[in-house]
């Protein structure tokens, strides 16, 4: 593999994670110093322990409820004031009360699909993370019921002052007429969207509001790093334009990429983005290994889009039967170079590390000490589940037999998981009834059957209010973490009710009931429970 600096493997490739070893049979060379531990290693048993444990906590987070039952060590101690906005580290407060009512008639309840939009800053040698936040929302008319409004009004955005030309800072514009044979205008998103400011649609299955593929950078229109803008979304009457309701939401984006901790190069600025040198070796090593072009492809002019052969169930690409998907061929890929089953092989890829600038394991299950791990297992893991529902093909074959060495001791086989769609299932750890603490140790290999059952898209027991609209988007579930300066990341729990935590938590129903309704279970069982806030005790500082 080309690229690799020296300065790099030092500074990047720390020992805190397992480089698996390569042989011209098994998988390319990777060419590290020895410094690193290039030894077989199976994931240890201890954190198998510790993740049991850290399961069996059970912290049942529901529509204003946290049932803490046989919390384990670290995980309920040390009890601090609520709503303190300090980071991940596993400890509680005491139950919040609200201390205001929402103003006015109507309530808006927003959030975002997905709980972090990746998006490349370079799509000049290909493309894959093309910029696209779809953003949510339901409309409650307060009363005694609350009715959700589909009807009557209309429902805008607006992102703030600056962030309206993402143009500015990416340069997906430039490339988009090769890489998705689409002239899309600057500042325009795939699906039409503006960037500035546009109108909801209604979803009149979901009975919710839906703005699709906004264009939204990790960069500011100044260039600086800003991974949580905050868009404001407002309500008005669709005859007289008199203003409803206004709140805001983040709309949570990154470019952060670890591609060149392996691969050379240095992140485009700030500690994030994807550099031309990154880019070019990426292309270098896929050419090397699978006998493309890419490479001389890119440098002539014409950059691939990813997704053309690489499915990706999250965007509706469906790629080409004989490849694997981008998920499986990824996950797959890496998964043989290294793990130590520790989160920090996470954040090598993914936005989650504490030491970077996005930071996107922050709800409230990491306030409560779990990690990615808890829910899609380790590298090795989470890449065996998705290349088994791909199976009959030579390259899931190969990449299976390689992974073999570096699953943790008693794995029998990952259930096939189809990308994007078999998600990890909330109720494997929040029982049905919410209730009672579950047993297992992890939802890995418990997977969401259906689309339309993912937390994203799911609805409450009874009525028709979404899961996220009161819990919030996946991975900045209420509360979340306020570190790296994102203090208003809880703006609506902390405007309606008072403290950062699930809309309704501890009684407060009053935020779309006017008084307190005789049925204080009716969207989910034990609603009524005190919710105790984790303190973030560990932000990356």
């Amino acid at each position: 593999m080309t690229g690799l600096a020296e300065d790099k493997q030092s500074q990047s490739a720390s020992s805190a994670w397992r480089l698996l070893p390569s042989s011209p049979d098994a998988a390319p060379q990777l060419g590290l110093e020895p410094q690193l531990d290039r030894q077989p290693q199976k994931p240890p048993a201890q954190w198998r322990k510790q993740l049991s444990q850290t399961m069996k906590a059970a912290v049942l987070v529901v529509s204003g409820v946290a049932l803490l039952s046989g919390v384990a060590t670290g995980c309920a101690k040390n009890a601090g004031a609520p709503g303190s906005g300090a980071a991940p580290g596993g400890t509680t407060g005491t139950p919040a009360a609200s201390t205001v009512k929402p103003p006015g008639d109507y309530v808006i309840l927003a959030w975002q699909s997905i709980g972090m939009k990746c998006t490349s800053d370079n799509d000049k040698y290909f493309s894959f993370h093309t910029p696209g936040n779809d953003l949510w929302a339901q409309v409650i008319k307060r009363g005694d019921p609350p009715v959700v409004v589909t009807d009557g009004i209309k429902l805008s955005y607006e992102a703030p002052e600056n962030h309206n030309e993402p143009s500015k800072t990416i340069n997906f514009w430039d490339y988009a007429k090769i890489t998705l044979k689409k002239d899309i205008q600057p500042n325009t998103g795939k699906t039409g969207m503006p960037a500035d400011r546009g109108e909801f649609t209604l979803d009149k299955a979901k009975k919710a509001w839906t703005a699709i593929g906004i264009p939204v950078s990790p960069y500011n229109d100044d260039g600086k790093v800003d991974a949580y803008p905050m868009f404001t979304i407002r309500a008005t009457d669709a005859a007289s334009g008199e203003l409803l309701a206004e709140t805001k939401m983040a709309a949570p984006v990154s470019g952060e990429l670890g591609c060149y901790i392996c691969h050379g190069g240095t992140p485009n600025k700030d500690g994030i983005g994807l550099s031309d040198a990154t880019a070019r070796d990426i292309l270098a090593d896929h050419d090397k290994n699978v006998g493309t072009n890419l490479l001389a492809e890119a440098e002539a002019g014409r950059p691939q889009y990813c997704l053309d052969c690489h499915a990706a169930n999250n965007v509706g690409a469906p790629g080409k039967p004989d490849v694997l998907s981008m998920s499986a061929a990824l996950h797959g890929k890496h998964a043989q170079y290294m793990q130590n089953g520790s989160i920090e092989t996470c954040g090598l890829c993914h936005p989650s590390s504490a030491k970077g600038q996005v930071y996107c394991q922050r709800d409230v299950h990491r306030g409560f000490g779990m990690d990615c791990m808890n829910c899609h297992g380790t590298l090795p893991e989470h890449a065996a589940s998705v290349l088994m529902k791909q199976k009959d093909l030579p390259a899931a074959q190969k990449s299976l037999e390689r992974l073999k060495p570096y699953l943790p001791e008693g794995f029998t086989e990952a259930k096939p998981r189809e990308n994007w769609i078999n998600q990890p299932d909330c109720l494997s750890c929040h029982t049905k009834d919410h209730t009672k603490a579950s047993t297992k140790s992890s939802s890995y290999n418990q997977w969401i059957t259906e689309k339309s059952h993912l937390y994203r898209f799911e609805k409450a027991d009874k009525g028709d209010m979404m899961c996220a609209a009161c819990h919030g988007s996946p991975h900045v579930v209420y509360p979340a973490s306020e570190a790296l300066g994102y203090s208003e990341i809880n703006y609506q729990p902390k405007t309606y009710q008072g403290f950062a935590g699930p809309i309704g938590a501890n009684g407060n129903c009053t935020v779309c009931h006017l008084s307190e309704p005789a049925d204080k279970h009716y969207h989910h069982k034990n609603q009524d429970q005190p919710f105790l806030p984790p303190q973030f005790s560990n932000d990356p500082k």
